[in-house]
């Protein structure tokens, strides 16, 4: 699962290279912030559970993605239009830590179908301790409180239909004294309204 996840990633990261490297420098003239901020979206997908560049990867398995994005508040316009969100990583794995999360999304279109996504906030995690019975491995995520980070690129397929990779990265920032954190890697559609 992992191995096709990462190709999926790899593909769609050419996909995206590819275009930006044969773009006009017109098209990089128009960066737009907030393209979509007034509007609705709903997103799901799949990833690959405990795998990112900060975790140790002891635990395989795959996640069940969504997310909801709702309309950016006026009063956010002056920092980006930023979209409150709410969305869940459900770990299908022998040992899983499901995941609740919230907080902010910012989206910057690089060109006019092609954008760069950053989200930042807080999740609840189901377990703070688990344990692979085969391997022995330990994750001890120090809390069941955390915070929440996300990088996205995606591109739209029409004004109303995208896909996207996404990093999902979960810790407590050293606050406990455990912090291994939990990451997720995958990709999604997504539907704006």
């Amino acid at each position: 699962m992992r191995f096709l996840l990462g190709i999926a990633a790899l593909g769609m990261a050419q996909l995206c290279w590819g275009t930006v490297a044969h773009a006009s420098d017109g098209d990089f003239n128009r960066i737009e912030i907030g393209k979509y901020a007034k509007t609705w979206e709903a997103r799901f997908g799949a990833g690959a559970f405990d795998t990112g560049p900060a975790s140790p990867n002891d635990f395989d398995g795959t996640v069940i993605n969504g997310e909801i994005l709702a309309p950016s508040p006026y009063f956010l316009d002056a920092i980006g239009s930023p979209r409150p969100y709410v969305g869940t990583d459900i770990a299908i794995s022998d040992n899983p830590i499901n995941v609740v999360y919230t907080g902010l999304n910012w989206q910057a279109h690089v060109m006019p179908w092609l954008y760069v996504g950053l989200s930042g906030g807080g999740a609840w995690a189901d377990s703070r301790v688990t344990t692979d019975t085969t391997t022995g491995a330990t994750k001890d995520l120090g809390s069941n409180w955390l915070f929440h980070l996300q990088a996205s690129v995606g591109i739209d397929i029409t004004p109303e239909l995208m896909i996207e990779v996404f990093y999902n990265h979960f810790s407590n920032a050293s606050l406990a004294d455990f912090n291994v954190g939990l990451e997720a890697v995958g990709g999604r559609m997504g539907y704006r309204f």
